[in-house]
């Protein structure tokens, strides 16, 4: 008969480490799936128009956006001006370089796809800068236009 000895140290072992990168780069894939990244910060003051329907465009579409107002920072300006990206532009011309180089980062199916949105200050914006931007939009063949509204609060009455 053999004899059994008892470790007489009760010591814990240690933790296993081995599955921690697994997590870790399962947490991180995660939140690189669910996060989204704001496209770029707004420097024209803006109030959307309302409307009475509005239909929401969907995110994974290419859309390409111009914004029209008044900028915040003085430096560029108390008239309205353009924002393409993150860049203040006073010249209109500057749109057909704007959507050409969106182009040139998408194929050619995207491209067929993509939409042009128009987000305007409905007090700053007049429809004379709406009509220079839209025949901009034409020059370079970009004829899917969205307008950025709000929805019409609805007023309750009695």
């Amino acid at each position: 008969m053999s004899k059994f000895r008892q470790n007489k140290s009760k010591e814990m072992p240690g933790v296993s480490t081995a599955s921690l990168p697994d997590i870790v780069f399962t947490v991180l894939a995660f939140f690189v799936v669910v996060s989204s990244m704001k496209q770029s910060d707004l420097k024209v003051r803006m109030t959307k128009p309302s409307a009475k329907e509005i239909i929401q465009l969907d995110k994974n579409e290419a859309i390409d956006y111009i914004n029209a107002g008044i900028p915040k920072n003085t430096a560029f300006g108390n008239t309205v001006r353009l924002q393409l990206d993150d860049d203040i532009q006073t010249n209109y011309l500057e749109i057909r370089r704007f959507i050409e180089l969106a182009r040139e980062e998408r194929t050619p199916t995207e491209n067929d796809k993509a939409t042009v949105s128009i987000k305007a200050d409905r007090d700053d914006v007049d429809m004379d800068v709406i009509d220079k931007i839209e025949n901009e939009l034409r020059e370079v063949e970009a004829l899917r236009i969205n307008y950025s509204t709000q929805k019409e609060s609805k007023r309750g009455g009695s």
